[in-house]
């Protein structure tokens, strides 16, 4: 899975710049900020959105999630800053719900290499 980066000198995104990096549409980004999935989003003296870090790096997990097919609804938040507490918790709590999305993907390939060698040594079926 690639994760996109995120260009370490800079400290605010503009939108464009964010649909650039995160090969998101101008449409997502603001349903996910209007799901509270990526905390508050700062705005310029123009009112316009500016991106910190922290939006992006909640991006990642979006993204993320959404390869995985995890719920996004695990992300949602008040849209506070959480404590490295929080944090960790949280990511424990997704690593978890990793974990099981693995174990539910080995064994559905398990399943599916029994059946393979089943109908290979039963040219019959």
């Amino acid at each position: 899975m690639q994760l996109f980066t995120i260009p370490a000198n800079q400290t605010a995104f503009s939108t464009k710049e964010v649909v650039a990096i995160t090969k998101m549409t101008k449409d997502a980004l603001r349903y996910y900020e209007q799901q509270r999935l990526i905390g508050p989003v700062p705005r310029d003296h123009n009112n316009y959105r500016q991106y910190s870090h922290q939006n992006l790096e909640r991006l990642q997990f979006v993204a993320t999630f959404r390869q995985l097919g995890l719920d996004l609804k695990l992300l949602s938040g008040d849209g506070h800053i959480p404590s490295r507490e929080q944090r960790i918790k949280e990511l424990r709590s997704y690593r978890t719900t990793v974990q099981e999305q693995i174990a539910h993907l080995q064994a559905t390939d398990q399943f599916l290499a029994h059946k393979i060698a089943y109908f290979k040594a039963s040219p019959d079926h």
